[in-house]
């Protein structure tokens, strides 16, 4: 049961990724800063109707530069359920009683979920942008389609403030992140990695 929820926590991180929302102005680039910290919370509901799978909860992600982040996944109630790191070459997930080692972010997602997450996803998604140099397709309300996901931003005041995503196909997924609070770092301000 605790491997399911870490799953779970795993593919929020993902999906993190795959659809983030912001309360201060995020800048549109991914290159114009080399950290930003996202906190908020998140649903996740995945699987056909008779099967579904659920995780409600916190999140904290921090974006260090295009290459490298951790994410942390809380249960209602606070408690930490897991944590993921990635770099260039390596990925990590712990929950709480061990660590696994993965060769890149890919892995770690395909691990977790079962299915590969490209990680440029997360670097652009969680800004309420396309992933640059992936096909993908504006919809007239906003949103795009990118990698078999349908994407919603909800803006308020320049700011992204709701983020939907929908996984579209034969096993679906929706992902719905309200962000509480986004800082952009640039070079001079950025934080030191996560504990």
């Amino acid at each position: 049961m605790r491997r399911r929820v870490i799953a779970w926590a795993i593919s929020s991180l993902a999906f993190a990724a795959l659809g983030g929302c912001a309360t201060p102005q995020i800048p549109s680039s991914s290159s114009a800063f080399n950290t930003l910290e996202l906190a908020g919370r998140l649903s996740l509901v995945s699987g056909q109707p008779d099967a579904q799978k659920a995780l409600y909860g916190g999140f904290r992600l921090e974006l260090r530069g295009a290459q490298s982040g951790e994410f942390d996944v809380f249960s209602p109630l606070g408690q930490m359920l897991a944590r993921a790191q990635w770099s260039p070459g390596q990925a990590s997930l712990n929950d709480g009683r061990q660590t696994q080692i993965y060769a890149s972010f890919d892995a770690m997602t395909r691990a977790a979920l079962g299915v590969a997450l490209p990680q440029a996803a997360l670097q652009d998604w969680v800004r309420g942008l396309p992933a640059a140099g992936l096909p993908e397709q504006r919809l007239a309300d906003g949103g795009f389609e990118q990698l078999g996901w349908q994407v919603q931003p909800t803006w308020r005041d320049g700011n992204l403030v709701l983020l939907k995503a929908q996984r579209l196909g034969s096993d679906p997924a929706q992902l719905r992140m309200v962000i509480e609070s986004a800082k952009p770092q640039t070079n001079g301000a950025a934080t030191a990695g996560g504990n």
